[in-house]
C-alpha cells in the first residue's frame, strides 16, 4: 500500500518536453493531503478492528467461564436439597440469560463492524475512482495544451 509519505517524496525525471513540474509537484501536494486523511482513517478504523476482535476473544472467554460455571452448578444442585435445586435453577437462568445478551451483542458489533468494513472500502473505492478521474481529466488537459503549444510554435514558425 502506498503510504502519504510515498507520495510527498515521489520525484520525477525532468525532460525537455512534459509537464509542468509545479502543476504535478501542485497535484502531488492535493493528492498526499487527500489520501493522508483517508490513511489516518484507515488506522483509526483499524484500531476500531482491533479492539473489536479483543473484545470478542473476551467475549469466547467469558462464555467458556459461564458455561463451566452452569457445568459447576448443575452438578452441585444435583447434590443439595430441593430448595438448594430451585435457587441454583435460578441461577442458572441468569447465567444463561447474561450468556445470550453477551453473544447477541457481540454479534451485533460484529455485523457493525462488517458494514463499517464494507462502507470503508466503498469510500476507498470512490475515492480511487474519484482520483482516477482526476488523473485523467488532467492528462487530457494537459495534452491538449500541448496541441495548443504546437500549433503556436507553428504558426510562429510561417510567420
Amino acid at each position: 500500500m502506498i503510504t502519504p509519505n510515498d507520495i510527498a517524496t515521489k520525484d520525477f525525471k525532468k525532460v525537455a518536453v512534459g509537464y509542468s513540474p509545479e502543476e504535478v509537484d501542485t497535484f502531488l501536494d492535493d493528492i498526499y493531503e487527500d489520501y493522508e486523511k483517508l490513511y489516518r482513517e484507515s488506522l483509526k478504523e483499524k484500531t476500531k478492528v482491533e479492539t473489536v476482535a479483543e473484545d470478542a476473544d473476551r467475549f469466547k472467554n467469558l462464555e467458556k467461564s459461564i458455561e463451566r460455571t452452569l457445568s459447576f452448578a448443575e452438578s452441585a444442585a444435583a447434590e443439595t436439597k430441593a430448595a438448594a435445586e430451585a435457587e441454583a435453577e435460578a441461577v442458572i437462568k441468569e447465567a444463561k440469560a447474561q450468556a445470550h445478551e453477551i453473544l447477541s451483542a457481540a454479534r451485533t458489533k460484529a455485523y457493525q463492524l462488517e458494514q463499517d468494513i464494507m462502507a470503508l472500502e466503498n469510500r476507498y473505492e470512490l475515492m480511487k475512482t474519484r482520483v482516477k478521474l482526476l488523473l485523467y481529466a488532467e492528462i487530457e488537459l494537459l495534452d491538449k495544451n500541448e496541441i495548443l503549444a504546437e500549433k503556436e510554435a507553428q504558426a510562429e514558425e510561417t510567420k
